[in-house]
């Protein structure tokens, strides 16, 4: 394995970093569209009119603003000659996510309808147009809604003819719980024959589109996808989104109705996400742009799909510069993980057959190296905890503070003090080759095991794993002034997905960078240090981790230095209000660490009943002045008791034009029936609902016989109230509420 000389290899070093510097700056969104683009192309600066219209100030389910949104977009579709409508309903929590007290909404979908010449389905576009209480939602999903309509408006103008419906489904409530989508299934509104549903996202303010969650099969969606502009996905993300609940869309509600779903999403400044600076002026038009050109490609490629045939199977996929997505079926992928394990032993026997390297010492460097990737991810989020500890307002952040490129650079530092530690390390206990060996069969038994586990995921280790075999095993057969140009070669896969990997992992967030950008900076970057297998220093070679951590601490310090909360950067703080109406006792309670702003609040860790058993999450409380808020009201229609069981009609109201009402009990209930629809399970502490009408809701409830104590509870935003006003460098969470609760009499 002599690959070339000292300077040469420091070259081809240089070479692969520039090749993962350069994955990384492709895959960002560049440039966008004007105005007086064609009319048959998409324009983001054409679509970014929509996001101004629509995002001028936060506009929740239930709210005036929302409403004008709602009906600025009916007017919109109608324009371009679509067939509108707007479809009303109450939508809950889908049964699949349990919740003790499960939401609901009255929704108003907005659907509108592009007919085709022979449908064998419907294509729906997707986004919501609702907001959280606090964000205007220029990205979140104001981006997602104008990439639909300018999709639109471009199919009309072009006078394109699909085979297929397209309909545009702008859905209702998904902020509070996926609840348009959700009664747009259940109420039966999907296509009987099937379809695909391309749903928009965002959670953050720019980076690249990415696809993140995929129904299964795949097979289908992802070879029309490997044909749209900007293809960034992979299937090791899309398997590890496969079932998550902590970022639900739109997408889970869709399932059920047997539609094909493809969920694309941004997440980059990630630190507006449900921030009152989720306006226009945060929105990247270059991001929009990308969505937008997907959009409109996939809107054709389904359009004239048969959407009946049946999918073929998953498959392993992967993105490459310049929106190449490689997609290979199951069994390439087993091939290669075989090929790469008997490749890499077949190496391992030449170094020792020539004396470079002992199994002794192969094994110690694969071992070692196999420690160090969990060090590197032990690292990586050992650093961000201890910025949260230096910094505590760091802690109910969604994922990334505002100025985050130091801390990126940080995180990035350490992985390649940990991988450096490990080189040295092993080339001082095992001599110069035997590291590079061990390396390379580290990655070949990852990639075998996670093949063996899951193929769709084993991709992104398979095969770098598989092209470095292959550069390695020719360097033997080559002649000398060839090995290191062979090699070079034959890491470029791993340069490419360190690239990849290491950038979209710190898009994400830096909680995701220990479970992301560690493994891929130890494995990845362990592979590209096979060019300095023979340009190593001999000496003091402890020097460059000490430097990486010297360097590391340092970009921290900049980090903390930098980035700072003002008004224009504000923090967020949760904090509600609770007013009991019965004894007229009140309370402020907090659900997140309390801050500098919330600290003159709560001031105790517990809460006195009945307020703990309305917030069982509660981490502080603290008395509050008694607040002039009416109470909710419950009316008792009946009340009814046959062979043990208590049948109760009950019509609940908010008498303040509250944005939710809820019930909530510790009795067991047998069955419970809100505004006409019928939850089961039945939830085992209550529901809310979100948006009431004026004139209240009907509940109609069966219990045990015998006593029913039921609470009610109305629900504004905490702002609305002019109880606790925030400061300029604060906003509050989207649950900070001002609640008033009573229990309902004659039971």
């Amino acid at each position: 394995m002599r690959v070339g000389r000292r300077v040469s290899g420091v070259l081809a070093f240089v070479v692969l970093l520039a090749v993962v510097v350069g994955t990384a700056w492709e895959q960002q969104p560049h440039g966008y569209r004007g105005g007086a683009a064609p009319a048959e192309v998409f324009s983001a600066e054409r679509a970014f009119r929509t996001v101004e219209a629509i995002a001028a100030r936060p506009h929740p389910v239930g709210t005036a603003e929302h409403d004008r949104v709602r009906d600025h977009l009916v007017d919109r579709l109608r324009n371009l000659g679509l067939d509108t409508e707007i479809q009303s309903g109450i939508g809950r929590y889908p049964a699949g996510l349990v919740r003790d007290v499960v939401g609901m909404a009255r929704v108003d979908n907005i659907v509108a309808r592009l007919p085709g010449t022979d449908p064998t389905g419907t294509v729906y576009l997707t986004a919501h147009y609702d907001s959280v209480p606090p964000a205007p939602g220029a990205n979140d999903d104001g981006v997602g809604v104008a990439a639909v309509l300018e999709s639109v408006r471009a199919l009309r103008e072009a006078r394109t003819e699909l085979r297929n419906d397209v309909v545009v489904l702008l859905t209702d409530a998904e902020e509070v719980g996926l609840l348009g989508a959700e009664a747009f299934v259940s109420g039966g509104r999907a296509d009987p024959r099937g379809g695909v549903v391309v749903n928009h996202e965002a959670r953050g303010a720019g980076g690249p589109v990415t696809l993140w969650r995929i129904t299964r099969p795949d097979g289908g969606l992802v070879r029309e996808v490997a044909d749209i502009p900007f293809p960034n996905t992979d299937s090791m993300s899309t398997s590890l989104a496969d079932g998550q609940t902590s970022s639900n869309t739109d997408f889970t509600a869709f399932d059920p109705a047997g539609l094909r779903t493809l969920d694309w999403a941004y997440a980059g400044r990630n630190a507006y996400y449900h921030n009152p600076f989720d306006d226009p002026a945060h929105v990247s038009l270059a991001t929009l742009q990308q969505m937008g050109d997907n959009t409109l490609a996939q809107a054709r490629a389904f359009g004239n799909q048969d959407l009946t045939a049946a999918d073929d199977g998953n498959r392993a996929y992967f993105s490459l510069p310049f929106g190449v997505l490689i997609v290979l079926p199951l069994w390439v992928i087993i091939v290669l993980a075989v090929a790469t394990l008997i490749g890499a032993g077949w190496v391992v026997r030449q170094v020792r057959r020539n004396g470079e390297a002992s199994i002794r010492g192969v094994l110690g460097s694969a071992a070692t190296a196999l420690v160090a990737v969990p060090l590197a991810m032990a690292a990586t989020y050992g650093l961000w905890e201890a910025l949260r500890a230096i910094r505590p307002e760091y802690r109910p952040l969604f994922v990334d503070p505002y100025r985050p490129e130091f801390y990126y650079a940080a995180i990035l530092v350490l992985c390649v003090a940990v991988l450096t530690a490990w080189y040295a390390l092993a080339r001082r206990l095992f001599g110069p080759t035997a590291p590079a060996a061990g390396l390379l069969c580290c990655v070949a038994v990852l990639g075998g095991a996670v093949t063996a586990i899951a193929p769709a995921a084993a991709e992104i280790l398979v095969v770098p794993g598989f092209a470095a075999v292959v550069g390695i095993s020719l360097t033997f057969a080559v002649p000398d002034a060839w090995r290191l140009p062979v090699l070079t070669v034959f890491l470029i896969p791993a340069a490419v997905f360190l690239g990849g990997l290491a950038w979209s992992g710190l898009q994400a967030g830096i909680t995701g960078a220990p479970f992301l950008v560690a493994p891929a900076v130890v494995l990845f970057g362990g592979l590209l240090l096979l060019t300095l297998t023979h340009a190593w220093p001999r000496r003091r070679t402890a020097l460059i981790p000490a430097a990486a951590v010297t360097l590391t601490v340092a970009l921290a310090a900049a980090g903390l230095a930098v980035d700072r909360f003002d008004d224009r950067h504000p923090l967020m703080s949760q904090l509600a209000y609770a007013l009991d109406a019965d004894s007229n006792a009140a309370q402020w309670v907090s659900q997140q660490d309390p801050d500098h702003w919330t600290r003159g609040f709560v001031r105790t860790n517990t809460l006195p009943d009945p307020f703990a058993n309305l917030y069982p999450d509660a981490v502080a409380g603290g008395p509050a002045p008694t607040a002039t808020l009416s109470a909710p009201v419950a009316e008792i229609l009946s009340d009814t008791t046959n062979s043990g069981h208590r049948t109760v009609h009950l019509r609940l109201r908010s008498t303040r034009g509250a944005m939710a009402l809820a019930l909530r009990y510790d009795t067991p209930i047998h069955t419970l029936r809100v505004a006409g629809r019928e939850l089961s399970p039945v939830p085992h502490k209550g529901f809310r609902l979100e948006a009431p009408p004026a004139e209240g809701i009907d509940v109609q409830l069966t219990a045990p016989a015998g006593p029913l104590p039921l609470r009610v509870v109305d629900y504004t935003w905490l702002p609305d109230s002019g109880l606790a006003d925030p400061p300029a460098d604060i906003y509050y969470r989207q649950d900070s509420t001002a609640a008033v609760f009573t229990t309902v009499k004659g039971l």
